[in-house]
């Protein structure tokens, strides 16, 4: 009896084992399915601790941060919004600046907007009525 009562126990935890092991899906099986990847995704960014831990780690990698720009920068209000941070900070306007008259092209568009409007045109002739200033020749 004592042999029956054993193994019978054996038999139903062993079918126990199966079954939780059949009812569980691997992460790797959820996320290739699209349906739970999806709800999975959902919930991730539903949750403000899970997606700020997100943010943090796609930002502290130089590959993912730049792949995270160049698709926010494909949105034109997130265009908008870097262009008017970028260029409120003086840093970063002068070199802006240099990016933009190094190049034909934009140096020919600066010109265009300075002289096509009545405001800055009579800045720019003000500003050529002096003369250049002097460049500082001395090495440092």
């Amino acid at each position: 009896m004592n042999a029956a009562r054993s193994m019978s126990i054996v038999v139903a935890v062993a079918l126990a084992g199966a079954v939780l092991a059949g009812c569980g899906s691997s992460v790797d099986e959820m996320i290739m399915n699209p349906g739970t990847k999806d709800e999975i995704i959902a919930k991730l960014v539903a949750d403000d601790v899970a997606k700020r831990d997100i943010m943090t780690r796609l930002a502290s990698n130089n590959d993912t941060k730049k792949e995270m720009a160049e698709t926010l920068l494909g949105d034109v209000s997130i265009k908008a919004m870097a262009l008017d941070k970028l260029t409120s900070d003086a840093a970063q306007r002068t070199e802006i600046i240099k990016k933009l008259l190094a190049d034909p092209a934009s140096r020919g568009e600066v010109i265009a907007a300075l002289t096509g409007d009545e405001n800055g045109r009579k800045e720019l002739q003000e500003m050529l009525k002096k003369p250049l200033p002097k460049k500082d020749t001395t090495k440092k």
